[in-house]
């Protein structure tokens, strides 16, 4: 249609009033972003815990803002189970100062990257609020600057999977192949005690014996086979160990693989199916499936455990990045490590 009403602008009206009205209808059927951006703190910058910061928003062509949200997540922080409430750091109105911004705390036990959402709740009726997710986030890089005391873990010492040598069956059934995020802990000078498993707050293992157990960059611990084996961690300078004892069924299996597709560039309004139906068993078996949400505006996740869930990517003032996390599950309980898929509205 709008083709169809360029063309007889072109060919049949007088020049000038072709032009005042094709820029009319150009406005009307391709309208340009609205904006609404965070100005101020910049992306990537390092910050520490506990800092004040002040917060600016560009709001662009946005009017009809009733007040602005903000909230912190971890980098990777699963935004599908966490309550939001938990994550609000400071509602923000056109009398706050600056406007729709204001001063913010970061939370004091934040080490690594993290997001910072900033997200417009409407008033009036311009846009469908039901439709629209106006909203803006950068990473932040959090570092203490206070000295690292202690490494420790969360769990009992030694760390025990399955009878490990007794008669006792321990509180989780656990399967060759199975991950589970190891619980370290950094006790900083301060007198708080930081979750540092991922890579981002600048810790890294080893694995003394990689037939018994692996891990990954992010402390994602993998049971491989049945045995002990010791768990190293570092983080600036400071040493920790952890002994795992590992004895469950010794069936061998491999571990599934997690293909979450290939990333997407969508137009507002789209209904977005999240594709893992290339996910794979070694073994042929059936999967479990389970996605979810780590970047953007928190949008309704429809079928999120099964291989192809589904959202309706709403409409927004610029391109937007939502990202999903997926993992899946053998039926002989192994599990994959996560993998991303990438979905950019563009409007």
């Amino acid at each position: 249609m709008a083709k169809s009403i360029l063309s007889f602008l072109f060919y049949f009206l007088p020049r000038r009033i072709g032009l005042i009205v094709l820029y009319f209808v150009t406005g009307l059927f391709f309208s340009p972003a609205l904006g609404f951006e965070i100005i101020d703190p910049k992306a990537h910058s390092i910050h520490k815990p506990g800092e004040q910061l002040t917060v600016r928003l560009d709001l662009g062509e946005v009017r009809d803002i009733a007040h602005t949200n903000f909230y912190w997540y971890a980098e990777d922080e699963d935004m599908l189970e966490e309550l939001a409430e938990e994550r609000l750091a400071l509602v923000a109105t056109a009398e706050s100062q600056p406007p729709f911004g204001g001063m913010l705390k970061i939370p004091l036990e934040a080490i690594g990257v993290y997001r910072l959402l900033a997200v417009a709740e409407l008033a009036g009726t311009r846009f469908q609020r039901d439709t629209w997710a106006i909203f803006d986030e950068i990473l932040l890089n959090i570092q203490p600057d206070t000295e690292l005391v202690e490494i420790d873990f969360e769990t009992e010492k030694p760390w025990r999977f399955g009878r490990a040598g007794s008669a006792v069956v321990y509180d989780q059934v656990d399967f060759l192949g199975k991950i589970i995020p190891l619980p370290v802990v950094g006790v900083f000078a301060d007198g708080v005690a930081r979750p540092i498993r991922s890579h981002t707050t600048g810790t890294t293992y080893r694995s003394s014996n990689e037939e018994v157990v692996t891990i990954n960059e992010d402390g994602l611990l993998r049971l491989v086979g049945n045995g002990t084996a010791t768990i190293t961690v570092h983080n600036r300078g400071i040493v920790a160990t952890l002994d795992v004892e590992v004895e469950v069924n010794d069936e061998p299996n491999e571990p599934p693989v997690a293909d979450p597709g290939p990333d997407q560039i969508v137009a507002p309004g789209t209904r977005v199916q999240l594709n893992a139906l290339n996910s794979y068993d070694p073994e042929g078996g059936s999967l479990q499936y389970y996605w979810s949400q780590v970047r953007g505006s928190r949008v309704p996740l429809l079928d999120p455990y099964s291989a192809q869930a589904s959202f309706l990517a709403p409409h927004v003032p610029a391109e937007r990045l939502f990202r999903f996390k997926l993992r899946v599950t053998d039926i002989q309980g192994a599990d994959s490590l996560p993998a991303y898929v990438n979905v950019i509205v563009r409007p």
